[in-house]
């Protein structure tokens, strides 16, 4: 009964993520003459598209090989290509259930390779928060290049800057914050004896000696290196689709990193592969940069399409080619 009650949680949390997302575009698209779109659609160039495709899985591949150097540092050695299999198929998980992919991917590592899943999970979260850094990085440089399209791009969507300000200025929220302090204060005193507090210190206590050892690793440039090309990839990977479409190739590189830095935002909302909020942001932001409406709807869908369909097919590769990896039949990977 228990395996039913979380297998039906599960659905639940899918179809939620996923009919928030399909009701943002139901949104964005209800008025639209599809007969239109899809004439609009047929005219880009998808080859071109196409084109851009094979940098989306150079930029995955690196991250995988960055990846690599974090687990390396806690003196764990798997195969290569496990750890590039396991990342490929971290976003062809996403689109089943919103991050479970991360999960999956740390968890796949570990059951295979013979690695404790929470040394897996402390260089996944070390990797991410470099992304994350970066990601942040790229929309700080295109403000500052751009500044006019942010303050543009706030007022046409005011909607956004009033959610943010109700949220910050709720009740509820202040109330949650007052209970999660309560809460840890307690836990730190009254219960700071149990079983469950003793867990939670010798937990916090091996990640810090683990993010020291990550912190002393020799490869450091190696990482800053793999960062700017994961990241410069993905750009590759977006901006070659404006040339695809007669209404966005002269926009330019600047534009396209516009563009670039706000799918960003749209990716990080917690729905299967960003369905919904990234069409929201490109169709948006390509609206503020004079393409017309029709024109943006097109774009965002036939390039959003394209990718995802491409992202699940290698993902897909990904997943399958895990268990036949070659590895080593004595494990020496040892921690230090």
């Amino acid at each position: 009964m228990k395996v039913n009650k979380d297998s039906f949680k599960s659905l639940l949390k899918i179809l939620f993520s996923l009919s928030l997302g399909l009701l943002i575009i139901w949104a964005m698209y209800r008025n639209t003459d599809m007969g239109e779109l899809w004439s609009i659609i047929k005219s880009a160039n998808i080859g071109v598209i196409a084109s851009s495709l094979i940098f989306g899985l150079i930029g995955n591949y690196i991250r995988g090989l960055r990846w690599e150097l974090f687990v390396n540092s806690l003196g764990y050695h798997p195969p290569r290509a496990s750890l590039v299999y396991a990342t490929l198929g971290n976003y062809a998980v996403n689109f089943v259930l919103p991050r479970a992919g991360d999960i999956w991917r740390c968890g796949v590592v570990s059951r295979y390779d013979k690695i404790p899943f929470a040394k897996t999970l402390e260089t996944f979260l070390v990797d991410k928060m470099v992304d994350v850094v970066a990601g942040l990085g790229i929309i700080f440089i295109s403000i500052l290049l751009y500044i006019d399209f942010f303050a543009s791009y706030l007022q046409d969507n005011s909607e956004l800057t009033e959610g943010l300000t109700n949220f910050f200025t709720s009740a509820w929220m202040y109330a949650g914050l007052a209970v999660l302090l309560i809460a840890i204060l307690l836990m730190c005193t009254v219960f700071r004896k149990t079983a469950f507090m003793e867990k939670i210190r010798k937990f916090f206590n091996t990640l810090k000696n683990d993010l020291t050892r990550i912190s002393r690793m020799e490869e450091k440039k190696r990482i800053i290196i793999y960062t700017i090309l994961v990241w410069f990839c993905f750009y590759l990977y977006f901006y070659i689709c404006f040339f695809a479409f007669d209404f966005t190739k002269e926009l330019g590189p600047l534009a396209g990193l516009i563009v670039f830095a706000m799918t960003n935002i749209g990716i990080s909302v917690p729905v299967q592969g960003g369905i919904g909020p990234w069409h929201f942001v490109v169709i948006s932001s390509l609206l503020i940069l004079g393409v017309a409406e029709k024109e943006a709807l097109a774009f965002a869908g036939a390039v959003f399409i394209i990718q995802s369909v491409w992202q699940i097919l290698y993902g897909l590769f990904g997943v399958l080619a895990m268990p036949y990896v070659k590895r080593k039949k004595t494990s020496d990977l040892n921690e230090k």
